[in-house]
């Protein structure tokens, strides 16, 4: 998917009546229609980290666009749209702006051929705005294409929306819906935005990077906020309280992109925040039962621990702390949570230098149980050593080359391919294949950004989740973390996509929800509406292990389920 300033001087023939390009967009103030030159748009393409797009296909467009507007030729839930997306643009204290102009392709298929039946109401209207927006189902206001994502990779931050709105006077449902041939435009609301450049993730559609300007700039006028106003008005208009459509508080602020990752066999999983890593370790691969000595296991696990230590050459605090179960007394489990943390410290002292780590080391005893409870998996996870780095220079790995990791890669349930050649992946009960490929990935700012390019076809015409061929349900009604109550955030979303390096399965980059109060991942959010045919584009942001190729793993929804499984390798890795 590539992104490219406009130039087209095609007829708009858009919501309204036909415009001619060079004429005021429906999204444009009265000022300026919008051109730009030969340099500022070979400029622009050498800032995006963008991939390139699906060859033989060309990004449906309306018009031209004004000065720094940018294409993405986006497949969103088997159906072709270009998405213009203009500069971020400051409209107050408190508010920037982004907007975004949707063309459906004329020839695109149409929904009876695409969707489950009971999303099509007969008139061949795509609405995007459930792909496009944060997950609906938990609000009672549609909020557009709010699932668009501001980042500052360089800074490891994130901007959520705070609102959304169709650029609609009337009928406004904010349903960005579209026939074929037909245009929309709307309006993303975010907080304040201190960076000069950010990087636009758009949900189905690819990255882009834009500028961010003063609502005076000559590249702002693209923007109307008059029209914004109205729009919101309109939507009030039709039953929605205008109070549901006002910006949520909460989400304004930035918030930190963090990483998660897990040993390949399950004995240690890794945080990491804006200000430490924490690496836990599982006390039953570490230890013999009640025992203080390592097991075998514990090899691997504390390798990998070394390996975390070495990406961060300044040192910094390092914290060890050990915790048990409830199964023996108060005074037994504290004495024996010390030892354990003492011995990961003399085998962490023999696999790396610790001269740089002022190290601590203390035991918790039962304490501060993981998971309450007495079930043997609660146990279980009680049972457990937390390994703390804080760095002095932050968290971002000063070393990124890549780890030898602890072994060859597990076997995988599903089929393997090179992500150019890609691989079909059949259903089981028979009703879908989906073929999936990545090309390349491209490095910025310590992540990796990657587009997946996905095909779905079914047999008998009915309606497999796509979500299932992208999902991590490992844990039932929650997300990666295990956190409580984010089912419902995550259901639907490309959580499981993982890449297999260092030891680790690393989940995609997230961030603390402060709306949802659970960690979502940077990738879809809303593989939504079921479809049983088409074309559809998987963006997702993974934090960079290093090298110059990568391997994505889908291991299935659950262990128990093969069908979803597959690997792609040998995807090479390029600079932005």
């Amino acid at each position: 998917m590539r992104r490219r300033v406009f130039l087209s001087g095609a007829i708009l023939t858009g919501v309204g009546l036909p415009m001619l390009a060079g004429c005021k967009l429906p999204w444009q103030s009265k000022h300026q229609a919008g051109s730009t030159s030969a340099a500022s748009t070979a400029a622009s393409a050498s800032a995006s980290p963008s991939a390139v797009k699906t060859p033989g296909t060309a990004a449906p467009t309306a018009s031209a666009a004004p000065q720094g507007w940018q294409e993405l030729d986006a497949h969103v839930m088997g159906h072709h749209l270009g998405i213009q997306v203009s500069p971020l643009v400051h409209r107050d204290e408190k508010t920037t702006v982004l907007a975004l102009r949707l063309t459906r392709a004329k020839d695109d298929p149409a929904v009876k051929d695409i969707a489950n039946s009971s999303k099509d109401p007969g008139n061949n209207t795509f609405e995007a705005t459930s792909p496009l927006g944060r997950p609906i189902h938990i609000r009672t206001f549609d909020w557009g294409a709010t699932g668009v994502r501001l980042l500052d990779l360089s800074t490891n931050r994130v901007w959520v929306a705070t609102t959304g709105v169709e650029n609609k006077v009337k009928d406004n449902y904010n349903k960005l819906a579209l026939k074929p041939g037909e245009s929309t435009s709307c309006f993303v609301l975010f907080g304040p935005v201190d960076a000069k450049q950010v990087t636009v993730l758009v949900p189905q559609a690819g990255f882009v990077s834009v500028d961010v300007v003063d609502k005076d700039a000559p590249a702002a006028s693209g923007v109307d906020f008059a029209a914004m106003d109205k729009a919101f008005d309109s939507v009030a208009t039709i039953g929605y309280s205008r109070d549901k459509a006002k910006p949520e508080q909460a989400l304004e602020a930035p918030v930190t992109i963090e990483r998660f990752a897990r040993a390949l066999d399950d004995s240690s999983n890794t945080h990491t925040g804006s200000k430490d890593i924490t690496v836990t370790l599982a006390s039953d691969v570490t230890f013999a039962s009640d025992s203080a000595e390592l097991a075998s296991g514990a090899e691997a696990q504390l390798q990998t621990v070394a390996g975390k230590l070495g990406q961060y050459p300044d040192g910094g605090t390092l914290t060890i702390v050990g915790h048990t179960d409830d199964v023996q007394d108060d005074a037994y489990n504290q004495t024996l949570s010390e030892k354990r943390a003492n011995t990961v410290k003399t085998r962490l002292e023999q696999l790396t230098s610790l001269d740089k780590w002022q190290t601590s080391v203390s035991g918790k005893g039962e304490s501060e149980p993981k998971i309450k409870g007495t079930t043997d998996e609660a146990r279980a996870a009680n049972r457990r050593v937390e390994i703390i780095l804080t760095p002095t220079s932050g968290t971002t790995p000063k070393n990124t080359a890549p780890s030898a990791g602890t072994g060859s890669l597990p076997e995988t349930k599903g089929a393997v391919a090179k992500g150019a050649e890609g691989v079909t992946v059949k259903n089981d009960s028979g009703n879908g294949e989906l073929t999936i490929t990545l090309d390349h990935v491209t490095r910025s700012g310590g992540y990796l950004l990657g587009q997946l390019h996905t095909t779905l076809s079914t047999k008998n015409n009915s309606t497999t989740g796509l979500f299932h061929w992208f999902k991590d349900k490992e844990v039932f009604l929650s997300n990666v973390r295990g956190e409580d109550a984010s089912g419902e955030t995550t259901g639907f979303s490309a959580d499981g996509l993982t890449l297999l390096a260092g030891g680790e399965r690393i989940y995609p980059a997230d961030y603390l929800d402060a709306e949802f109060k659970t960690h979502v991942p940077l990738t879809e959010l809303a593989l939504t509406p079921f479809i049983k045919a088409g074309t559809t584009t998987i963006c997702v942001v993974w934090p960079d292990p290093g090298g110059d190729t990568i391997t994505v793993d889908h291991t299935a929804p659950m262990k128990q389920l093969s069908d979803f499984a597959y690997r792609l390798t040998d995807i090479p890795v390029k600079n932005s």
